[in-house]
């Protein structure tokens, strides 16, 4: 039986990004099941990401995508999946290298459909 829509969007704000680390650092509480669909995400900052290294989106410990230099970073993002069907579920964040100046901090979006009901 079809659905008429399936896609589900989980987000989260990283909080204020200082060093290098797992953001945000308490957990997102926003978790991706097991056979998840990543069918898009976006990066949207909230304040520059000035001075970092680099950033990475990831579910668990399934990187969804490559390394993104700061400097690449404009203010809303489509971000370059390298990861879509989840074969463990797990908690989102934004991985980060570098030192960031005061205040950056960013707010994620990740759409993706499961096969079955949740």
């Amino acid at each position: 039986m079809s659905k008429l829509s399936n896609v589900k969007t989980a987000s989260f704000d990283t909080g204020v990004i200082t060093s290098a680390g797992d953001y945000p650092s308490g957990g997102s509480g926003v978790v991706l099941p097991a056979g998840a669909l990543v069918l898009r995400a976006h990066l949207s900052e909230l304040a520059t990401l000035a001075s970092g290294t680099n950033v990475k989106l990831v579910a668990g410990s399934t990187d969804l995508m490559s390394a993104l230099a700061t400097g690449s970073i404009a203010d809303y993002n489509a971000l370059t999946l390298t990861a879509n069907k989840l074969s463990a579920g797990g908690e989102l964040k934004l991985t980060t290298t570098g030192t960031y100046g005061s205040g950056s901090r960013a707010m994620l979006h990740v759409e993706y459909v499961t096969e079955i009901d949740e």
